[in-house]
């Protein structure tokens, strides 16, 4: 397996229900995982690892990890694990239908009709659907601040469809414009773990 673009992955415990989040670099087919701590993964075969590539999607994986301390002055974590796949799971490819629905409000920021409340109800790698009382026209801009694994990311998204409901709110499907950095694999994993109900 050889990974197009990934840098974090996800190392479950040996009861398979912990995990830790880790960076990741891969040269070729050498993967090696950055440490904070000697023990933080489990070493030996069968670790089970899911890596998160911006372009293959989500990879379940089974893995012999090695772990060895650090010598690179350029590497700031003191520990790294060499690590060899054994076993490919399952992949699970990115789509723009592959969407985590959840019911959360926030402050979104139109071009035109300037601030308002809204409920997001879906969210993808390629963009949200909220609900509304504000009309907005095609082609709006929308921004809005949204939280994926931990991090805060600010982001903007473009008017593509409107649904007129009959109790006065109004649904807007909207395309994100170009993610800031590290957004795009943390909305994949993000959605990837609410589609699998590890987070809610």
């Amino acid at each position: 397996m050889v990974f197009t673009n990934c840098t974090v992955c996800s190392v479950y415990g040996t009861d398979n229900s912990s995990r830790t989040r880790v960076r990741v670099k891969c040269s070729g087919e050498q993967i090696t995982l950055h440490l904070m701590r000697q023990k933080e993964v489990p070493e030996g075969e069968k670790v089970r690892i899911d890596f998160f590539d911006e372009r293959i999607g989500c990879v379940k994986t089974y893995c012999e990890l090695r772990v060895r301390q650090n010598y690179d002055p350029s590497v700031p974590e003191p520990w790294i694990a060499d690590c060899d796949i054994l076993e490919v799971a399952e992949i699970i490819q990115e789509r723009q239908g592959f969407r985590a629905k959840t019911e959360k409000e926030t402050i979104i920021t139109s071009s035109e009709q300037g601030e308002f409340k809204a409920v997001i109800h879906n969210i993808s790698v390629g963009g949200i659907y909220f609900v509304t009382t504000t009309r907005l026209s095609y082609a709006d801009t929308v921004e809005f601040s949204y939280c994926f694994m931990e991090k805060e990311y600010r982001l903007q998204a473009t008017v593509l469809r409107e649904e007129d409901f009959q109790d006065g709110n109004l649904g807007y499907g909207c395309q994100f414009a170009e993610l800031p950095k590290g957004a795009r694999r943390d909305i994949q994993q993000y959605v990837f773990q609410r589609q699998n109900g590890r987070i809610w």
